[in-house]
């Protein structure tokens, strides 16, 4: 069974509880994610690539929290999944899929950062 991540909004409260109510340090959060993201995927497809099924559970580790600060803890359990199946070498098959999907999740996930970032910056 496959989970619908489509439109899950974003849930903050995670990243306000560390920071508190700072505007500034938020989008900063933001906005290192939505640089640093293509990066870590990057070198996710490049593991990919080669069926460095090691390497590829290590890269989806890597990125895997980030998920939490931007509020996406269903993204985050995704990417989870995708370690899990690379590092124990189950449903391998799967893991190109999963990781073009988390593509389409990435650019969905930085269209909802630029509406809270917005949002955000109308406060200060």
């Amino acid at each position: 069974m496959q989970t619908n991540y489509d439109n899950h909004p974003l849930d903050l409260s995670y990243l306000t509880e560390m920071v508190g109510h700072n505007p500034e340090f938020m989008i900063e959060v933001f906005d290192t994610f939505i640089e640093q993201t293509p990066f870590y995927l990057a070198e996710l497809e490049d593991a990919l690539s080669k069926k460095d099924w090691d390497r590829v559970g290590h890269c989806a580790h890597k990125i895997k929290p980030t998920f939490s600060y931007v509020g996406r803890n269903d993204v985050k359990d995704f990417v989870q999944s995708i370690e899990n199946n690379a590092r124990n070498q189950i449903s391998v098959e799967q893991i190109p899929a999963d990781v073009e999907r988390l593509k389409s999740l990435l650019i969905e996930i930085y269209a909802q950062l630029d509406v809270a970032r917005r949002n955000l910056q109308s406060t200060l």
